[in-house]
């Protein structure tokens, strides 16, 4: 699954502000660089707040500090139901959808292979095929048990634990514009490590004009760019976080829940345009598990989202609304037959 940490290639932003000078504050939150530009007026508090709201989340969902909802969960599986924030509780079950409809592809209770590969630490390795098999009988995502009344999470067998990585982000974009709105910031960009959300328009009324990374060159390298207002884009790639072990094969973090060992389908990217900035980031993950058609069939049939895909070939596949809002820029890169 794709964990909160930089991305090694970003998607960049062509704000072309014409003449007004943007604000931007950046942080360091959920692992990875945040930032946050505003093309509206607005006290100085406002970027406080956002990167206060963020921060809340990151102590809510993050599977690192001891002392979050998600940590308490997963310390607690096996034994006993815990008491969680109802924002926490409604990402974890927003997750467990995402887990069925794509029929575990994304999964949130991936968190014990996620800590046996260990990729982006230190301590990166290819497991032993024992221990990966192991891992694999402790991500049954049906076992992830909710109650709504009491506001209860409860992992039912010992050694389970959920991984948000792949989704809190987005909904932490998703409050973070929330927090604007509230302010009446109606245009700026929110950047949460490459997890784009765009507020408005740009300046003069144009759409945004988000460049997509070309996956296989170096960062700031563009295959195309998506043009779009108050959307959500976000990729997941190969290239994001990987480890080359001594064999020299190089092995990234999304992970099959199947094999339990990293992806190996094909594809190198998938970008997704949605509204909503969590859905965005649950589905790129899903996709990119799922291959080119499954991964389009899921895709369609996904209110609101729009989905890119990228082959190691140089080949593209997209939705009818993406192909909409997506110019080809990189003439190496072909669509490929429908």
């Amino acid at each position: 699954m794709k964990a909160a940490l930089p991305l090694a290639c970003i998607l960049a932003l062509f704000s072309c502000a014409e003449g007004e000078a943007p604000r931007t504050r950046t942080e360091f939150l959920l692992g990875t660089v945040c930032s946050l530009t505003l093309y509206d007026k607005a006290p100085a508090e406002t970027a406080s707040r956002v990167f206060d709201r963020i921060r809340q989340i990151e102590e809510r969902m993050s599977v690192t500090i001891p002392t979050s909802d998600i940590a308490r969960v997963n310390a607690a599986a096996g034994t006993e139901a815990v008491v969680v924030a109802r924002e926490t509780f409604e990402v974890v079950e927003a997750g467990l959808e995402f887990s069925r409809s794509s029929g575990g592809a994304f999964n949130i209770a991936v968190g014990p292979l996620v800590t046996l590969w260990g990729i982006g630490t230190e301590r990166a390795a290819v497991p032993p095929q024992e221990a990966i098999d192991a891992a694999l009988g402790c991500i049954d995502f049906t076992k992830v048990q909710t109650d709504s009344s009491r506001g209860t999470l409860f992992l039912r067998e010992k050694d389970m634990a959920l991984d948000l990585g792949a989704i809190a982000k987005g909904y932490a974009a998703d409050q973070a514009a929330e927090t604007l709105a509230a302010a009446g910031i109606g245009r700026a960009i929110i950047d949460l490590g490459g997890n784009i959300l765009v507020m408005g328009t740009r300046p003069g009324g144009e759409p945004w004009r988000i460049g997509v990374q070309n996956p296989l060159a170096t960062r700031g390298h563009f295959l195309g760019i998506i043009t779009a207002s108050d959307t959500s884009v976000v990729s997941s790639g190969a290239y994001e976080r990987f480890f080359t072990a001594l064999d020299g094969q190089r092995y990234h973090h999304i992970l099959d829940t199947v094999t339990g060992r990293p992806v190996r389908n094909g594809l190198c990217q998938v970008t997704v345009m949605a509204k909503c900035s969590r859905d965005a980031d649950a589905l790129s993950t899903a996709l990119f598990a799922l291959g080119v058609p499954a991964g389009l069939d899921l895709s369609e049939k996904t209110p609101g989202a729009e989905a890119l895909f990228v082959t190691e070939d140089k080949l593209l596949y997209a939705t009818s609304g993406m192909r909409e809002s997506f110019r080809l820029t990189d003439t190496t890169y072909r669509f490929g037959p429908p």
